[in-house]
């Protein structure tokens, strides 16, 4: 059934060659017009088979649902049609809150706004009426709405955390299916998913399975203790098996596809994994890259080769260590080849730890040795830094000297052996330093700051200090990133790096 409701804007209409028979893939607008205003995406396989409806973002504090069926509706499949409304809310989104802004209780929560009524959804509120008449036009057999509790059903929380909630009995059997594939690698009982029926009522699932006889799921992460990477796989994961269990996809190895193939925006991977800061630090990150594509990237989308669809990875500040711990030896492997292969690497503060030659767990991107090791703990200030005439063409900046955020990173210096790796150039120079804990603050003065080199094919620019987190230097990552994913660009000439006098 084509979808050409008046109320809907095609978008684009694309035919791409596939192996077996063309791929009809559509995009289009709910709502258009309206604050509600979202994009939907359909892959159609042009082969008979069912149609499965993903809704993401229906509650704005819930960003793995969001961010999932983003991911998802890049997926193709080989049988029958899938159609992904990745943000079902969008002022809930932009606010990061759970209800419609300005609309408290009931009245603001988009997911009781689908009231069945003699066996049809009657939709009430601003936003439904659009979105319910969406549902309609695609005729889905299977509904899967994307969503997060705030902690573990099975820990004996009263949230629904961890869960997917299944509306028939009939479906026992797909939901069964679906947490056994989610829970594989979950050692820990009371972080287990665990089946939940009869979803709630006004909900967009429930009205679906009653009025349209779909199948209906409501799939639910768990935001608390856990990184945003690690909520999205999951919820890609029991996707991607209910779309093997149906014969649409092959195999779930799809859950690895993160990034439209076609997307012209630099793609951006940020670590937030074990050994990385928390969910604001992300934030930060994502709002400094305007015009990019950002996904969050844990240690299975690492180790699964997920980093190769991407330009860049950044490893932010955390604990070098806890990050190289994460993702092993085979995640350290993959960074390692990524740049290699000519993909760029973006260390700040830990993440520039990570890329240094001197710890057992070092990924040796560049030639540089940390010293003063015992002292990393020498504390948090704003210190004075002094740009190279490199340092100011990367930055775009006239000042040569200005103050910046410092918080432990590491002090750098080359390393004794370059194996056949060009040595790194310095962009900033420190030109004060920070002692606490023993530390001499002495030790920092007329150490590198910022840095840059070429490892394999690929680029690295690291930070000891944290530009994102200093006032009036947050064009400074994405200045990092413009130089680091440039397709032809010298890193200057060795004789400039270590070797030049410091003053």
């Amino acid at each position: 059934m084509k979808m050409n409701r008046p109320w809907i804007r095609l978008a684009a209409t694309l035919l791409l060659a596939a192996p077996v028979a063309a791929e009809i893939v559509e995009q289009g607008i709910i709502g258009e017009g309206t604050p509600f205003a979202t994009r939907w995406y359909s892959h159609d396989s042009e082969v008979e088979g069912p149609t499965v409806l993903i809704i993401g973002g229906m509650h704005g504090d819930e960003p793995a649902g969001h961010r999932a069926a983003t991911q998802v509706a890049t997926w193709s499949v080989d049988r029958g049609r899938i159609v992904v409304v990745p943000a079902a809310n969008p002022p809930a989104l932009a606010d990061r809150t759970r209800r419609i802004p300005g609309l408290e209780e009931d009245a603001g929560d988009l997911n009781r706004h689908f009231p069945v009524v003699d066996g049809t959804v009657t939709p009430t509120g601003p936003a439904a009426p659009a979105l319910w008449s969406f549902v309609v036009s695609v005729e889905p057999d299977v509904v899967i709405d994307l969503h997060e509790g705030y902690g573990f059903r099975a820990a004996g929380s009263k949230s629904v955390g961890s869960s997917i909630i299944t509306h028939r009995r009939a479906d026992d059997a797909a939901q069964a299916l679906m947490l056994e594939a989610v829970n594989t690698g979950i050692e820990d009982p009371e972080r287990q998913f665990v089946p939940l029926r009869s979803i709630v009522a006004r909900s967009l699932a429930r009205g679906a399975a009653v009025s349209l006889d779909a199948e209906g799921h409501i799939f639910e992460t768990t935001t608390a203790k856990q990184p945003l990477s690690r909520r999205c796989r999951q919820h890609r994961t029991m996707v991607a098996t209910r779309l093997v269990a149906l014969d649409m996809i092959e195999d779930a190895s799809i859950v690895n596809q993160l990034v439209c193939p076609v997307d012209a925006r630099p793609t951006i991977a940020i670590y937030d994994g074990g050994g990385a800061g928390g969910a604001s630090q992300g934030r930060r990150f994502e709002a400094q890259l305007p015009g990019c594509r950002v996904d969050r990237i844990g240690p299975a989308d690492i180790q699964a080769g997920g980093l190769d669809q991407f330009d860049a990875v950044i490893f932010p500040g955390g604990s070098g260590s806890g990050q190289a711990k994460a993702i092993q030896q085979s995640g350290r492997d993959s960074v390692r080849s990524f740049v290699k292969d000519g993909g760029a690497y973006i260390g700040v503060c830990a993440g520039a730890y990570l890329a240094l030659d001197n710890y057992s767990w070092s990924l040796q991107l560049l030639a540089l040795d940390s010293i003063d090791r015992e002292h990393w703990r020498r504390g948090r200030a704003m210190l004075r830094i002094d740009l190279t005439e490199p340092g100011r063409e990367v930055f775009d900046t006239g000042d040569s000297t200005l103050d910046i955020s410092f918080r432990q990173g590491p002090l750098m210096r080359p390393s004794a052996e370059l194996d056949g790796r060009d040595e790194a150039e310095v962009l900033a120079w420190f030109r004060t330093g920070v002692g606490e804990n023993g530390a001499d603050p002495q030790v920092m003065v007329d150490t590198p700051a910022i840095v840059r080199g070429r490892f394999g094919q690929g680029r690295v620019l690291l930070f000891s200090p944290h530009p994102e987190k200093t006032e009036g230097l947050e064009s400074w990552l994405r200045s990092a990133l413009d130089w680091s994913i440039a397709e032809q660009q010298s890193t200057g000439d060795a004789a400039r790096g270590f070797s030049s006098s410091p003053r």
